[in-house]
């Protein structure tokens, strides 16, 4: 996902920038800036090596610059007529209805639209506060910019509109603005995060918050600790889970989610294929079990790295969703790209990313609405994932007649029910903590499960594997006794995902092999199971069935997370790992 950052200050902000680069370590390889000139500006374009490094930006002195990261090449934005110069990330819904009604080409940039629209409100008579208030009431979509105007060299303007920014106070009386929370916490003292539709006024004065009516107020900033409770952010990304999904909720309620021009087509999908690697892969794997029993329809399960090497043939009524986080997965990417060299399948991006690789080449795009994650390891933006999958399959089966209105009412209330059910969830954390006590150590662990709660227990075992170094192994409960059950013994841990189900006694049947075995069991369920010896039992939240594989998942990342403490890990950028998957 793009970048943005802006500095002003008395001083040069050149070095400051490039600290924030290598703060950064972004996977985006195209830096564009915007930088002081004398009493003009000018723009240059650099390259970023992999790894990152530091930047070296010469001998000259500027005292404000907006710099953007991106994953591919951009062009430059030149200054227009008004002197503005404009720095913006996101994607417009409604970009070509603006750019013709603006006289722009199809092919303009968002940096070139919106200093259009600027442009053109600042003809009309308004200053540039007024006409970014008029910007902002035409522009649909999840953007945010910053924007420079000569006239007034000593302030820089930052607009929030669905995509974070944050506004910081540094030493030597530097301002910073920019999109990633883990850079602001770094170099700022003092930190406003804004509010989507915010306007926010920052240089060589105290920050303001440009009001509706186009008055001014003071900036609360609260003091930032440097080493405030949170000390990770994967812990911080697990524990925003509630607040996330509670946000996807409402807007899939308020009819954000799924286009219209989507549901349109669902009637007359037949089959089902969806695409992913990494976690993202588990998220498809628990959604195959909704497609075919909400949905009726058959549905495959491709692994991205795999699946370019299949003689793969797709028709009309295949449904192909290509799930990533990121938007950039070149894995993810090639798959879909190899499924419509072979026919013409209806496709859909499932990413936290807007205007990511990923969206520019499907028919539709559905939008996590996740935020950014600093940590490596998916966590929120995984199990947004899983329920975003959800709200999909009960559409489609919707679509194809093939669930009532009582269970489509029945699955509206169990959405609502799930943040506070993840909320309960993370009230686990102490005795989780126990678990990780008692397992930190262990060279080899089994997670099992069965049904949906076999990719759960994937999940588990590959969040172990990752930031915990642990060497993990997932399997369906019923498949032990064909091989694996031979390992088991009292130095194999096995962990146990158990929700009190259709599958609940078959599960119950696997546990007396595993004792049998000496194997000692750490159970996860909401059944009325007794802790005994060489049985842990914590006991899980009640009131999900069909979403309480995200209840799970979630409690198998602190596990994780735990063990990773304990070992002393590196927690959010775990060794040999980056966010993005690419190849180089």
């Amino acid at each position: 996902m793009s970048e943005l950052i802006a500095y002003i200050a008395p001083q040069n902000v050149l070095p400051a920038l490039s600290d924030c680069i290598l703060i950064l370590n972004s996977s985006n390889t195209h830096l564009n800036l915007v930088l002081e000139a004398q009493a003009s500006s000018k723009q240059k374009r650099w390259v970023l090596p992999q790894p990152v490094q530091r930047l070296s930006l010469g001998s000259e002195t500027c005292h404000w610059l907006i710099a953007s990261l991106h994953h591919e090449p951009q062009p430059l934005t030149p200054t227009n007529r008004a002197g503005l110069q404009i720095q913006a990330m996101g994607h417009c819904l409604n970009h070509q209805d603006l750019a013709h009604s603006l006289n722009l080409g199809d092919a303009c940039s968002l940096n070139e639209l919106i200093a259009a629209i600027l442009q053109r409100q600042i003809d009309d008579g308004a200053n540039l506060t007024e006409a970014m208030l008029i910007a902002n009431a035409q522009l649909k979509g999840q953007i945010s910019y910053l924007c420079h105007q000569q006239s007034q060299a000593q302030f820089i303007l930052a607009s929030c509109l669905g995509l974070p920014l944050f506004v910081g106070l540094e030493s030597g009386l530097r301002q910073i603005c920019c999109s990633s929370l883990r850079l602001i916490r770094q170099r700022a003292n003092q930190v406003y995060a804004m509010k989507d539709g915010d306007i926010v006024r920052f240089g060589l004065d105290t920050p303001l918050l440009i009001l509706g009516d186009g008055l001014e107020q003071v900036l609360e900033m609260p003091a930032v600790t440097k080493n405030q409770s949170v000390p990770h952010f994967m812990l911080e990304e697990i524990e925003a889970q509630p607040e996330t999904l509670a946000i996807l909720v409402q807007k899939y309620k308020e009819g954000y989610v799924l286009p219209l021009a989507l549901r349109a087509k669902l009637s007359g999908i037949r089959s089902v294929t969806l695409l992913a690697c990494g976690s993202s892969y588990h998220a498809a794997l628990v959604a195959r079990y909704w497609f075919e029993t909400l949905a009726g329809v058959s549905v495959q399960v491709g692994l991205s790295s795999e699946y370019c090497d299949r003689d793969v043939h797709v028709g009309d009524h295949d449904l192909m969703i290509a799930i990533s986080q990121s938007g950039e997965t070149t894995d993810t990417i090639a798959a879909l790209k190899h499924a419509q060299a072979s026919g013409r399948p209806r496709t859909v991006a499932l990413t936290n990313s807007p205007g990511s690789t990923l969206t520019t080449l499907v028919d539709h795009h559905l939008l996590t609405h996740s935020g950014a994650e600093q940590s490596v390891s998916a966590t929120k933006s995984l199990t947004a994932q899983i329920l975003l999958l959800f709200m999909l399959a009960d559409a489609l089966g919707q679509a194809r007649g093939h669930i009532s209105a009582e269970q489509v009412a029945s699955h509206d209330e169990e959405m609502l029910l799930l943040p506070n059910v993840v909320a309960q969830t993370l009230l686990l954390n102490k005795e989780i903590r126990r678990w990780a006590n008692a397992l930190h150590r262990k060279n080899n662990l089994f997670v099992i499960g069965r049904h949906t709660h076999y990719p759960v227990a994937m999940e588990g075992a590959f969040k172990l594997r990752e930031v915990a170094y642990q060497h993990a192994e997932a399997f369906p409960a019923g498949e032990l006794k064909h091989g694996p059950i031979t390992l088991v013994n009292d130095d194999l841990p096995v962990i146990v995902c158990l929700p009190w189900n259709q599958q609940a006694q078959k599960m119950l049947d696997d546990l007396k092999a595993i004792r049998a075995n000496h194997g000692e069991i750490f159970i996860l369920s909401n059944g009325n199971i007794a802790s005994v010896e060489g049985t842990s039992v914590i006991r899980m939240p009640s009131g999900l069935t069909h979403l309480s594989p995200i209840i799970y998942i979630v409690a198998l990342q602190m596990l994780a997370y735990y063990c990773a403490v304990l070992s002393g890990n590196a927690i959010d950028t775990p060794r040999n790992l980056a966010k993005v998957t690419m190849d180089f």
